[in-house]
């Protein structure tokens, strides 16, 4: 009787940048994104800026302002609504998370909504 005996084939050789077959531990982590930490240049977000879209031909009036200094962002948008009302948004968001407040005015005659 012949007997053979079966190889067993080796995993191939990783190639440049491909991961190795092996498996490791895992490294540690604290949570923090990669790169995360205190910077000493960085400065506390301070920024401002404002649109408005208005197309009376295609029936378009939006905007939006918003300002921000540390931790608060204040704003307010607006949109001409379909049926003629405008919504008002004014907000402020901050460490207490978002904070909306809406209303709706009326429709001032002319081209009701779009």
């Amino acid at each position: 009787m012949l007997a053979m005996a079966a190889a067993r084939p080796e995993p191939p050789a990783p190639r440049n940048g491909s991961p190795s077959p092996k498996y490791g531990p895992p490294g540690f982590s604290n949570g923090s994104p990669i790169g995360a930490g205190e910077d000493p240049l960085a400065q506390p977000a301070s920024y401002k800026f404002d649109y408005k879209v208005k197309d009376d031909e295609a029936g378009l009036d939006f905007g939006h302002e918003e300002a921000r200094e540390g931790d608060e962002a204040t704003g307010k948008y607006y949109v001409l609504l379909p049926d003629g009302r405008t919504m008002i948004v004014t907000y402020v968001a901050n460490n207490d998370g978002y904070q909306p407040e809406i209303k709706f005015e009326e429709a001032r005659g002319g081209r009701n909504g779009y």
